[in-house]
């Protein structure tokens, strides 16, 4: 096996199953991170926030990793969040707590490499920005807020507070006097990026220019293989259970009758797409998760739909950039039935470097609606899939090209291509390398900073895959 860059989390997968020594995971860990030219970066512990109920799921302190900013860059900043999928119900939500998903017991030191590099060749527009990566324990892309815990599982459904309580730890330290400001994420933390833009904006001071990228983030509501609406299905799940379900209630307006029921049961029963009724929101008076999605949303919506960008980004007042695979990895390909517990930190690193995330259900092609794994082989290598299968994930493509914002909005820069990846702008190859992936000669780190520095306004798609020589395809070998 060779480990190039183009090692897959098959490959890594496989090892595992095969019982692979500690020692030499270790040493494909830290080949990967030489790969991507990064950079070790402490990790802070929130211990203050504690006090003001910001914490992880299993009660522990929040936790984020910071390198200062220095000459030209000293007063910029450059926020990320992390990604890794959500948690979508108290059972899944009770693994999550005994990893670092849902406990800063858990984390390590991370390294910072691609939009985070400090180096200014590999990432000229960013490298002396001060640089933050905020650490994702909530399972809810940032956005739950409940107050009261459940003794039974001591479960404590609070990202909202822990991304507030960082932000305010930031201002503290100088990002009270930022000039420019960057909001970012990869996967849910790029769907994070896009919930929390215009919030984000409001905090930093209103003379700074202040912008978000949202990578492989745009996740749409569309059907799966079967005909299902899995993904409607799964984020109002997320919403249903980040949420003060006990005794809270809302109206539901049916044409002739009226009911009263709890939120945590509307949330979970209906998936917001019905046609046949309409929910009737007070934003004043959601409660959990959905208090904390755009209101520009949740008035015209039921909450669960604010997780799909598609109906957020219009009425955003902040400039966005969306950086995405028209083949988003994750949005095609298949869960992993190993659960998230019995995977270790560092077998999980690999995975968000290979881009193939194995804890979550997915879009197009959840195991679900591929009970007999027909699917299989497309969904961990592009190449390997038939005919039939293409033309249907070319359908996909069209369908999220369908819904993207309209390319006439000048604020909104767009970087589309047509790789078969997930998350492009965290590692050295993929954000700006020789062999980078490129639009028109373009590459992502060039197209994000012309954009935010108003340099140009990239706003490009991509052909329909195989046409792009340039991409770096996450799932092959």
């Amino acid at each position: 096996m060779s480990f190039g860059h183009r090692l897959s989390s098959s490959s890594v997968c496989r090892m595992e199953d095969d019982k692979i020594g500690a020692l030499t995971l270790s040493l494909i860990c830290t080949y990967c991170l030489l790969l991507v030219n990064g950079y070790d970066v402490p990790m802070t512990l929130l211990e203050s926030a504690v006090d003001q109920g910001a914490v992880c799921l299993d009660g522990s302190p929040p936790a984020y990793h910071f390198s200062p900013g220095f000459d030209s860059g000293a007063n910029n900043w450059l926020v990320h969040m992390e990604g890794g999928g959500w948690c979508t119900s108290i059972q899944d939500c009770l693994a999550r707590k005994d990893t670092f998903r849902g406990s800063s017991k858990y984390m390590k030191p991370l390294s910072f490499s691609g939009i985070l590099g400090n180096r200014q060749k590999s990432n000229p527009d960013f490298y002396n920005w001060n640089k933050v990566k905020i650490r994702y324990c909530d399972g809810s892309s940032f956005t739950g807020d409940v107050d009261e815990v459940d003794p039974a599982t001591n479960l404590y459904f609070r990202g909202a507070k822990v991304w507030l309580a960082v932000i305010e730890e930031l201002l503290e330290k100088g990002m009270n006097k930022a000039e420019k400001a960057l909001l970012s994420g990869c996967s849910a933390g790029g769907l994070a990026s896009i919930l929390h833009c215009d919030r984000f904006h409001d905090l930093v001071p209103e003379n700074a220019t202040v912008k978000c990228l949202s990578d492989a983030g745009f996740f749409i509501n569309t059907k799966d293989i079967s005909g299902a609406e899995s993904i409607a299905s799964y984020y109002s799940n997320v919403v249903g259970t980040h949420v003060q379900s006990a005794n809270y209630k809302i109206n539901f307006m049916f044409p002739k009758l009226k009911y009263t029921l709890s939120i945590g049961a509307i949330f979970q029963a209906f998936s917001g797409s019905s046609t046949s009724c309409l929910a009737v929101f007070n934003h004043d008076d959601l409660q959990g998760s959905a208090k904390n999605l755009p209101s520009s949303c949740t008035a015209r919506m039921t909450p669960s739909m604010c997780f799909f960008p598609q109906y957020v980004v219009p009425e955003m007042r902040t400039p966005l950039f969306i950086l995405n695979a028209a083949y988003d990895a994750w949005q095609v390909t298949t869960s992993s039935d190993k659960p998230m517990q019995n995977l270790s930190e560092k077998t999980c690193a690999i995975n968000s470097i290979l881009a193939l995330n194995l804890q979550i259900k997915n879009i197009l092609a959840p195991s679900s609606a591929d009970p007999h794994k027909t699917w299989s082989n497309c969904k961990l290598d592009i190449k390997q899939c038939s005919s039939d299968q293409l033309e249907t994930m070319h359908g996909f493509r069209s369908q999220f090209l369908s819904a993207l914002p309209v390319l006439e909005n000048s604020s909104i820069g767009m970087f589309i291509n047509s790789c078969y990846a997930h998350c492009q702008s965290g590692s050295q190859d993929t954000w700006l390398a020789a062999d980078s992936p490129s639009l028109n000669n373009t590459p992502i780190a060039t197209a994000v900073g012309d954009w935010f520095y108003g340099r140009t306004m990239f706003q490009k798609i991509d052909c329909a895959y195989p046409c792009d020589s340039s991409c770096i395809n996450r799932a092959e070998d």
